[in-house]
């Protein structure tokens, strides 16, 4: 089978035949710790995950500092946590396309999105009943692959409607929040 698009389509295969024999094998858990440093600056740092039954390390812990652009009084010195979520989700888009076309046998040549979230500061403010988060994210996808055009659709709404963080972000997900005081 080999790797197409970078990926390696025989143990990609086997990941799937291992959850289809025993669901558990599906369960996931990321973690990260976030420090805050002042005004809106804050560095995110990745911590164990768990495949199934399984809780590694990273290799590296991988390390993202965020901030607020000057124009919502930040200092500008990392992406906003808005620009975060966007992230994450063309982060998603580009594993689900990777792993899908190589399941399908179309070989990617280029591969980039242009995400817009949209969203109204009134919300964060408490002003005017508007919510704070997004109102509309919008996502182009650009690619070139060696497949027909109803191919690649094919493979777009396939992506789109199974992509985890898609999903995380257009329906309701359960979060919680404990206060530890020091």
């Amino acid at each position: 089978m080999g790797l197409c698009n970078g990926v390696d389509v025989e143990k990609l295969v086997g990941a799937i035949e291992g959850v289809k024999s025993d669901p558990a094998n599906g369960a996931l858990v990321f973690r990260v710790k976030s420090k805050w440093h002042g005004g809106f600056r804050a560095t995110h740092t990745t911590e164990r995950v768990t495949v199934g039954r399984d809780t590694t390390e990273h290799l590296i812990n991988h390390n993202v500092n965020s901030d607020e652009p000057t124009t919502i009084l930040g200092a500008d010195t990392g992406i906003s946590p808005s620009e975060m979520l966007i992230t994450a989700l063309g982060a998603c888009l580009s594993v689900g396309y990777a792993a899908n076309a190589a399941g399908m046998g179309i070989n990617i040549e280029e591969l980039d999105f242009d995400i817009e979230y949209v969203g109204d500061l009134q919300g964060f403010m408490n002003l005017n009943n508007v919510r704070p988060g997004a109102t509309e994210i919008r996502v182009k996808t650009h690619i070139k692959a060696d497949a027909p055009a109803e191919k690649l659709k094919e493979l777009h709404d396939y992506v789109n409607s199974h992509s985890p963080q898609w999903d995380s972000i257009a329906n309701p997900v359960k979060v919680t929040s404990q206060l530890v005081v020091k």
